[in-house]
């Protein structure tokens, strides 16, 4: 299982310190575009700052009608929540659990504190799951194409096209089709799909192919990180057959 290490996180909780004026603190908030900051007293973090809990402190001085305070009489201090923080050793599932009830966590990286909001989670989300995503559109794409131009005689199609004597297995449906079997079912009846692709036979067969390694590597967990996978590549095969 993951843990919270394994998380690419690189934003670098900043801190202030506990006695600086609060409107110090908002205004490098604002200067540096952050939604939190984290607050140290005697070397220790012993909260954060937010802009919620800024409203907070400031409303609950106007219900104690010391209202009058302005933020320059105010120190950082008041304003400190508690820093819902977690241990790099955590499982990742416990990021999804903190992230549902804060908007951010802490991350106690022994050396040094590290903050990881729920949009920081969504962006990584979205750059792990892209490459399952376009694939999975490819492949729909795919068996969508071959049905077009074989209509309901495409079993009977790929059943004589992938017979006994070829090396790939013979596939029941599309829907049991690998990408090795998309790739030479397109170029064995090349006459049947030139109208869908407009003479690109060896750009079709190379980028179905290229498509389809980086599925398996993908698929059967035998690539370290989604990241290195050429995502320019699949974005375009997605759009390609998506269009055509």
């Amino acid at each position: 299982m993951y843990t919270i290490a394994d998380l690419p996180i690189d934003n670098r909780l900043r801190t202030v310190q506990y006695d600086l004026e609060l409107e110090t603190a908002l205004r490098r908030m604002f200067e540096n575009d952050y939604t939190q900051v984290g607050v140290e007293r005697d070397g220790e973090l012993v909260g954060i700052v937010t802009y919620r809990s800024v409203v907070r402190t400031l409303l609950a001085f106007h219900q104690l009608d010391v209202g009058h305070k302005t933020l320059d009489k105010i120190s950082v201090g008041a304003a400190v929540e508690d820093a819902h923080t977690v241990s790099e050793d955590e499982t990742v599932l416990a990021v999804f659990d903190a992230l549902a009830e804060h908007t951010y966590i802490v991350v106690d990286g022994g050396e040094a504190w590290q903050i990881l909001t729920d949009y920081d989670l969504l962006t990584r989300l979205k750059r792990m799951l892209e490459p399952f995503l376009l694939i999975e559109s490819i492949e729909m794409r795919l068996r969508e194409l071959l049905a077009r131009a074989f209509g309901d005689a495409l079993s009977d199609e790929l059943a004589a096209t992938f017979d006994e004597d070829h090396p790939l297995p013979t596939p029941a449906s599309v829907d049991h089709c690998s990408y090795a079997h998309y790739a030479q079912f397109i170029s064995i009846h090349w006459a049947e799909f030139e109208p869908i692709f407009d003479e690109q036979q060896d750009v079709i067969r190379e980028l179905v192919l290229e498509i389809g390694d980086m599925r398996n590597r993908l698929f059967h967990f035998r690539v370290d990180d989604p990241e290195e996978f050429d995502r320019d590549l699949l974005r375009f095969g997605q759009s390609y057959f998506s269009s055509v």
